[in-house]
């Protein structure tokens, strides 16, 4: 069963986000994500900054790992598991930003 920072940073990885780049559109201060991920536990008062920030981000997901976890965008409710074309663009999405990440190591290594 995952957690709420696995679910976290697989949205994370969704939007090509690091814990620093997320601190800058959260206003959550920085280095409190690595460190509550050491706790385990975040602020309600952090959260609430994350979920105001992200928007298409599913609150039933991040906390409970219920539904999607994006939103779709007619009407702010979790998009609809079925959809194949919704499917394919989740992963194309996280496929990008995994080889952005890769390439982002790789030239670290070098």
């Amino acid at each position: 069963m995952i957690d709420f920072f696995q679910r976290l940073d697989i949205f994370m990885d969704y939007k090509g986000l690091n814990d620093h780049k997320l601190s800058l559109e959260t206003g959550i201060s920085n280095g409190l994500i690595g460190k509550a991920r050491k706790r385990g536990s975040l602020s309600g008062q952090n959260i609430s900054k994350l979920i105001n920030t992200y928007k298409d981000l599913s609150a039933d997901w991040l906390f409970r790992g219920e539904g999607e976890m994006i939103k779709s965008k007619e009407n702010n409710t979790p998009a609809e598991t079925g959809s194949k074309d919704y499917i394919i663009e989740l992963q194309k999405k996280t496929i990008e930003n995994l080889e952005l990440r890769v390439k982002s190591l790789e030239n670290k290594n070098e």
